[in-house]
């Protein structure tokens, strides 16, 4: 591995924020983007090639500096971040020409004779603001469907009391990879990211928490600029008495203390079944230690990461003190290191004590989970507990009972609904991720962030014959029978039939005319 982490340390100094013209960088950007160059698709692929070697040629640094900012295990690292970073990379080296090309769609009879057609064209310039907790991934993957959509983009790196190692990292890698007439980036503080949201821009992505997400809508609303937000909230997890019960116990387990707690879609608390709820909790803390050790040895773990900063390692103390009473297990600490080891906070059936804790007053964004048994039997209830919250941006079931599974998928909204896993629905990037009301708005990844990333302009085509006068004034009531003729709203039964019946009517025609052809061919 790459040794002990030395929190205490100096990291490393970032370039003056003061010396940063963000104005300009945006003009810049402007002017790149004005050129048209980077319409075309093979500049696209050049870009994108570059960001593909960026990612390839320095694994091992990217590594490096995850370990340095948050004790995060290599192979974490790999499958959270580079790896999707790379997936996301070659699925728009080999799909932007079928994604542009043109989408015919049907002509109406108003627009007839004509030829109607879906054209994609980048926005121009968009800013997209990541976020420390992923902050490969939720930087680059969102870089890649902006660049590979055409457009220019301006990066905002996390903050700079989060992933100094990180941050350091990128922007020496920026300067050299990248090509600044296209991609330029913006580092700092709250004041920083303010001073850059004050710009316009043609589309804000950004990824954080809730506060972040209304920040940039404030800023957004000047201009009307259309946003795709990836916000946070409480993911529950719930189980069913039906479920099996080891791997529930071994995914929520995994996802709940994944990258120490800070992710956004791991499972905040669960839901279990009175029936059950005893048998989960022990496997639950049998899978922990399988995971990360027991005791004291979770601190020495090299699998286990380290919260980002002091700021967030005592807003989760705060939490975990208030709840101390209701810790079955974990709950050791040490400041110096960031650490707070794998916690369960377990209300049993104790629903007043569940709902009016501090775990359940917000995100937690720690490893702490909360769990409260549900009436056994009850699904409803566990249902009705999430349906009457904010929309989450993950849900999960466990069950194997399939009315369960469909009255899941009927009866909540969430950005996404797993069941029997967690966590590893963003790694699918042929479907949409995203939240839904507090959650987030709007969707990315493959071809969804190719979509969000691009205006879908409509082109008519058609011809100046066949000019229908009825449309003009001044208007009869000849002309209004007409019209009303062709405005009429068919239905599809109605068009199906009506498309048959020209078909049927052009083949008879057809074959009258070949046949007169050849009667007057004999003569």
């Amino acid at each position: 591995m790459y040794g002990s982490v030395d929190f205490a340390a100096m990291p490393p100094p970032l370039p003056d924020v003061s010396k940063q013209n963000i104005a300009a960088e945006v003009a810049a950007l402007r002017q790149g983007f004005a050129s048209g160059i980077t319409k075309q698709i093979a500049t696209r692929k050049t870009l994108l090639r570059s960001i593909q070697r960026l990612i390839n040629e320095n694994e091992t640094r990217i590594l490096q500096a995850a370990w340095k900012d948050m004790h995060r295990h290599p192979v974490e690292v790999f499958c959270a971040e580079i790896a999707m970073v790379r997936a996301e990379i070659q699925l728009f080296l080999d799909y932007p020409d079928a994604w542009t090309k043109p989408e015919r769609r049907s002509t109406n009879s108003m627009n007839l004779p004509g030829q109607s057609f879906i054209y994609r064209e980048p926005l121009g310039v968009v800013c997209v603001i990541g976020t420390w907790n992923y902050p490969i991934s939720l930087l680059m993957q969102p870089l890649v469907n902006a660049i590979g959509a055409g457009n220019c983009a301006l990066l905002r790196l996390p903050g700079d009391d989060t992933t100094l190692h990180m941050n350091d990292l990128l922007i020496k890698l920026f300067d050299e990879y990248l090509d600044n007439r296209y991609i330029r980036y913006v580092y700092g503080g709250l004041q920083e990211t303010e001073t850059m949201l004050r710009e316009r821009y043609d589309l804000i992505f950004a990824a954080g928490s809730t506060f972040t997400g209304k920040l940039v809508a404030q800023a957004a609303a000047q201009y009307l600029t259309p946003m795709v937000l990836e916000l946070g909230g409480k993911s529950p997890a719930i189980v069913d008495d039906s479920a099996d019960l080891a791997v529930s116990a071994r995914r929520i387990a995994w996802g709940a203390f994944y990258n120490a707690g800070q992710t956004y879609v791991r499972p905040d608390y669960v839901l279990v079944d009175a029936k059950i709820g005893d048998r989960f909790v022990a496997l639950m803390e049998k899978e922990i230690e399988a995971m990360y050790g027991a005791g004291s040895a979770v601190g020495a773990s090299e699998s286990y990461g380290r919260l980002i900063n002091q700021r967030l390692f005592k807003r989760v103390m705060r939490i975990l003190e208030h709840d101390r009473e209701r810790v079955t297990y974990g709950g050791e600490s040490d400041e110096t290191q960031r650490f707070i080891a794998p916690t369960l906070l377990n209300f049993r059936s104790d629903f007043v004590a569940f709902t009016t804790s501090a775990a359940m007053g917000g995100e937690i964004f720690g490893p702490l989970l909360a769990i409260y048994y549900y009436g056994a039997g009850r699904l409803d209830a566990a249902i009705g507990f999430v349906a009457t919250r904010e929309k989450p941006l993950a849900l999960y079931h466990f069950s194997s009972n399939a009315r369960n599974k469909h009255r899941m998928v009927e009866e909540t909204s969430a950005g996404s609904l797993v069941v029997n896993d967690v966590v590893v629905q963003g790694s699918n990037l042929d479907v949409p991720f995203g939240g839904v009301g507090n959650s987030g708005m709007g969707a990315a990844r493959g071809f969804f962030g190719f979509e969000a990333f691009s205006h879908r302009k409509t082109v008519i085509f058609k011809t100046t014959g066949l000019d229908m006068p009825q449309r003009y004034s001044l208007y009869s009531s000849k002309a209004e029978r007409v019209m009303r003729i062709v405005m009429y709203p068919f239905s599809r039964r109605q068009l199906t039939l009506l498309k048959t019946t020209v078909f049927v009517a052009a083949v008879g025609v057809g074959v009258y005319l070949l046949g007169h052809s050849i009667s007057i061919t004999q003569v």
